[in-house]
């Protein structure tokens, strides 16, 4: 029988092969059958703790082996899985605490010191015990050995919820969006497909877990029985080096990774290397500038490079064949299987070729929608508007936000994005959420924060006025490193006696990005 939930996938990887690697972090790792038997001895500790079937559970970790015990036990335990970004500030982690209604959290010590978790009953905590207390709490090594497996599935359907991967909104708070164990599942069918990935692949996992994309990874290689190595991206030329020496045949990446490949104080690519074994490269997360791709085609001129489009809402709607990446490479190609792709206009018709127009997404991998947030599940997750006044209730479609027009063959080429969201360092920031940030920040007034193109990566600039005029670039952007996490520090600061206003007194957003344009040229 197909598997349905997703510990069925590492159960039937685990039965084929289970003295097989199936997760390498630098010195350490896991086989299949061991990382099947800690889960099971996991989730038997969240069942001693008394969860429930459905609970949320929230996963404080970084990139490791504990994280993935953490979340398959908790699979097996009928919970769902909720990954918190340990790079996140104190209140972005307490905002998804209180919003997700996390009552069972597992960390280790040193996260729980600094973080808000006054509403935390229960805690499993890797390692020693530390300062913060619980009602109830286990301390526990990688091996899990205090608790015997568990012995008694609980049973679940493809439609229950496996997690709830929260994103940045336009709110300035992260929103969460629930994912189905279906949804995971087809997934990891659809991609390793389409991409030709086998058992015998060594797949580099990158990207965080957190991140859509990044999961599929570690979904990609427990449904094909592959191995999954957890590494933290620093330096390019490390990066390049454990390529080379691991022989990693699959290697899936965003923009800001790809530029700093080719940033010249960065990454040294005159050194001969050896990347025969990469078989596939994909991206993700954003458009790749046409430079960088080719730039990739020269450094890995062996391997089959795939350019995705894909949204968190409906995980992957588009790839581009890498058989046309040469002579379109500035396209993200047509629709992946089981899945259609339209592109509407304002009045909800079909556009032309070459005409602008909003990407609706039909078919597989739509997501059950944002939790606790109806208006936004309603605004983006919508009935299918061309079935028809008496049908469009029996399907849902995703509007994803962003525009995109296609050829007269139907490939598709990605605009932009219809509201003001920015995608930059690989995550989708909200102007909101950075303009809140420095308007905290002692002397400074007014904020106006957009993206910018440098070097064909997406960077973050603020415009200011100050109260305090010895506020300088340097110390505004010195602050933001103290508060925020790396990927909403500005990597610009613009400071303005003024701002323009409009006829209604409010800041005009688009007059001052485009005059600060103007006196640049």
């Amino acid at each position: 029988m197909r598997p349905y939930l997703i510990h069925h996938l590492l159960e039937e990887s685990t039965e084929k092969n289970p003295q097989k690697t199936c997760l390498v972090e630098g010195t350490r790792s896991l086989t299949y059958q061991e990382l099947t038997e800690r889960s099971k001895r996991f989730a038997q500790a969240l069942m001693d703790l008394g969860i429930q079937k459905g609970e949320h559970i929230g996963i404080l970790l970084d990139k490791s082996l504990e994280q993935v015990i953490a979340m398959f036990g908790t699979w097996m335990a009928g919970g769902v899985v909720v990954l918190i970004n340990p790079i996140l500030n104190t209140e972005q982690i307490a905002h998804i605490l209180f919003d997700c209604e996390i009552q069972t959290l597992v960390s280790d010590a040193a996260k729980l010191s600094s973080s808000p978790f006054e509403k935390i009953r229960n805690a499993i905590i890797f390692g020693e015990k530390g300062e913060v207390a619980f009602e109830r709490a286990f301390y526990i090594d990688s091996t899990v050995s205090a608790f015997s497996p568990l012995q008694k599935e609980v049973r679940q359907v493809s439609d229950d919820t496996s997690h709830i991967i929260y994103t940045s909104g336009s709110t300035g708070l992260p929103k969460g969006i629930v994912v189905s164990h279906r949804n995971a599942i087809d997934g990891a069918f659809i991609v390793s497909d389409y991409t030709g990935l086998c058992a015998e692949d060594r797949i580099i996992g990158v990207l965080p877990l957190n991140f859509d994309y990044g999961f599929n990874q570690l979904m990609n290689t427990v449904y094909l029985g592959a191995t999954f190595f957890l590494y933290d991206f620093f330096m390019p030329n490390d990066l390049l080096h454990f390529l080379e020496k691991e022989r990693i045949s699959v290697f899936a990446g965003i923009p800001p990774i790809w530029s700093k490949l080719f940033h010249p104080k960065l990454c040294d690519l005159s050194k001969p290397r050896d990347f025969s074994a990469l078989r596939v490269l994909t991206n993700s997360g954003g458009k790749v500038p046409v430079p960088i791709v080719q730039g990739l085609r020269k450094l890995f001129p062996h391997t089959r490079i795939f350019l995705m489009y894909g949204l968190t809402e409906a995980f992957r709607s588009t790839y581009l064949d890498p058989s046309e990446i040469d002579q379109r490479p500035d396209s993200i190609g047509k629709a992946i299987p089981n899945v259609e792709v339209f592109v509407i206009n304002s009045e909800g018709k079909e556009c032309g070729p070459h005409e602008e127009g909003e990407l609706v997404h039909r078919g597989a991998l739509i997501t059950k929608g944002y939790w606790n947030n109806p208006e936004k599940t309603k605004e983006v997750f919508r009935p299918n508007p061309f079935l028809g006044p008496e049908n469009q209730h029996l399907e849902t479609v995703v509007f994803s936000g962003d525009i995109v027009k296609k050829d007269e063959e139907g490939f598709l080429y990605y605009v932009g994005r219809k509201d003001a969201m920015i995608k930059t360092k690989g995550y989708r920031v909200s102007p909101t959420e950075v303009e809140e940030a420095l308007v905290r920040i002692q002397g400074v007034s007014e904020c106006v924060a957009c993206g910018y193109e440098s070097d064909g990566e997406i960077l973050l600039r603020v415009f200011l006025t100050v109260s305090d005029g010895s506020l300088t670039r340097e110390k505004i952007i010195g602050e933001c490193k103290k508060r925020l996490p790396f990927y909403l520090v500005p990597d610009d600061v613009v400071i303005l006696s003024q701002f323009p206003l409009t006829a209604n007194g409010k800041i005009d957003r688009t007059r001052v990005i485009e005059e600060y344009a103007r006196a640049q040229q």
